[in-house]
């Protein structure tokens, strides 16, 4: 399945499914002329039509085997920022996710947030796991799915 969206393109494998939008204050009467960055979910489940930025109202839902990964873009000036020093799409390992890393801990469940820039754009990538125990049985996946995405200056 092939997405693309606000410079951002999106080449999925088999049993994911995916969503980009304008982020943050979308459809809540942000000012005119508001720009606002995209969020991007991408999941192995199906996803509720009303989710976060980070994925509430999604990883509630999640069980073992389930992925969530949501990709939001930051600011343009975060782009020079130590924060966001890592170069290019990531890939993750087993051993970077943490129960501890969730935005809101929820039992069983692992994340890793990962800060990198790419084509001139700031971003934050985090993933969810429906189960810690379980989570290296995910990685190659969740690779493949990082592996397809490919990012566009605006």
């Amino acid at each position: 399945m092939k997405v693309r969206s606000r410079g951002i393109e999106l080449d999925l494998p088999p049993g994911w499914e995916a969503e980009i939008d304008g982020g943050a204050g979308e459809g809540t009467g942000a000012p005119s002329g508001e720009v606002l960055t995209p969020r991007t979910h991408i999941a192995n489940f199906p996803m509720p039509p009303v989710r976060g930025d980070f994925g509430s109202g999604a990883v509630e839902q999640m069980i073992d085997g389930d992925v969530l990964l949501c990709l939001l873009e930051e600011a343009g000036e975060a782009v020079g920022s130590r924060l966001h020093g890592h170069a290019g799409i990531p890939r993750l390992a087993a051993g970077d996710f943490s129960p501890q890393a969730m935005q809101r801990p929820l039992k069983g469940q692992s994340g890793a947030q990962v800060f990198f820039h790419d084509q001139g754009r700031a971003f934050v990538l985090y993933v969810v796991v429906g189960s810690h125990l379980s989570r290296a049985s995910r990685i190659d996946a969740i690779n493949q799915v990082l592996a397809g995405i490919t990012l566009h200056s605006e």
